[in-house]
């Protein structure tokens, strides 16, 4: 019974190599036959964004067991020298970059991989015009929304130049209850058109910043610090294969803090608006102007990088506020006190394509 079994075996092999003899296709393809097997993308527009390899015994000096186990998931067996390629993405999503892994992940870098951060700057604010551009031409479906917070921690009384007492305390509660509250309200309130979402072909002229203009971005390179690009693949296990079955491009752009560079992506708020909502405070305190600082203001934005649509954009419009307040009703007491405080006004965009949805 073994010898016959053996030959009956013998014959199925014989007549599988046959069939891939007389086709085109491998042994692989033929045994895979009746599995799914996805179809590999790749990216449409070369960026040039940064990837850096790093070995096991680096990264397990520097970075905690669960993230180590995370970034090296895909491996079977692990020694010190087993690389893992990873994106400036792949690394600021597993690490803040004020902590001590992310400084140190870059502090294993070479001065060229560093450059691969910057080289490509230019051509990727380019691409981020471009595509941002065309949002108000092409006019997708349009999902957007507007957010205001402080910093608790940022909230700075003074008087005569001297820090306030701690009596003070009770009014930067106030004022941060206020602010978030009465000012931040009012950036969210549908009525007042900051959330919201389109249809396809709406007019997008006061919708997307600039806010009134045909286009949504003028920058250039003498406005930004900083851009970076980095691509995040989703993989697919076939067999001993990794296939690429998607890509997303996340870009990062930090702005110069003079208001000129500002200006060129993000509409700026008159100051009689705001000084509006903050007359609804009379109850505490009065103020009657204030001065803006910018802080690095940032523009995140995400594609598919397989067909270069823009899927979101998000623009964090950081500020330290400086003004003046005087203390009114059972505030009096704090006299007239220089009030300094850090806050973002978040602009939110989430893009529909129609070819997307295909």
């Amino acid at each position: 019974m073994k010898i016959k079994a053996f030959k009956l075996l013998s014959a199925v092999l014989a007549l599988i190599i046959m069939a891939v003899s007389l086709s085109s296709c491998s042994i692989k393809d033929v045994l895979n036959k009746d599995k799914d097997v996805p179809e590999s993308v790749s990216v449409k527009t070369d960026l040039k964004d940064a990837v850096f390899s790093y070995t096991y015994g680096e990264l397990k000096q520097i970075i905690p067991a669960d993230k180590l186990a995370e970034i090296f998931s895909e491996f079977d067996e692990l020694n010190d020298e087993v690389t893992v390629e990873l994106s400036y993405n792949d690394i600021t999503t597993n690490f803040a970059e004020d902590t001590d892994e992310y400084k140190n992940m870059i502090a294993l870098l070479t001065d060229e991989e560093k450059a691969q951060l910057t080289d490509n700057a230019d051509e990727v604010l380019a691409y981020f015009v471009e595509k941002i551009n065309s949002v108000k031409t092409e006019k997708p479906i349009v999902k957007y929304s507007e957010g205001f917070w402080t910093d608790k921690d940022k909230i700075e009384f003074t008087q005569n130049g001297e820090e306030s007492d701690s009596k003070i305390d009770k009014a930067a509660r106030y004022f941060e209850y206020f602010v978030t509250n009465g000012v931040g309200s009012y950036l969210n309130d549908e009525k007042n058109g900051k959330k919201g979402e389109t249809k396809q072909g709406d007019d997008l002229t006061d919708i997307i910043y600039l806010y009134g203009e045909d286009k949504a971005c003028l920058l250039s390179p003498e406005n930004v610090e900083s851009v970076i690009s980095s691509v995040l693949y989703d993989k697919q296990k076939v067999g001993d294969e990794t296939v690429i079955t998607g890509a997303t491009r996340i870009i990062k752009i930090t702005l110069k803090n003079d208001e000129d560079s500002i200006k060129k992506a993000f509409s700026l708020r008159g100051k009689d608006k705001v000084l509006d909502e903050m007359k609804k405070a009379s109850d505490y305190f009065t103020v009657e102007d204030y001065s803006v600082e910018y802080n690095g203001c940032v523009i995140t934005a995400t594609f598919n990088a397989v067909t270069d649509n823009i899927l979101s954009a998000t623009y964090d419009k950081n500020m330290i506020i400086n003004t003046d307040v005087t203390g009114v009703g059972s505030l009096e007491h704090i006299g007239v006190q220089h009030l300094k405080f850090n806050c973002t006004d978040r602009v939110y965009y989430q893009f529909g394509w129609a070819q997307e949805a295909e």
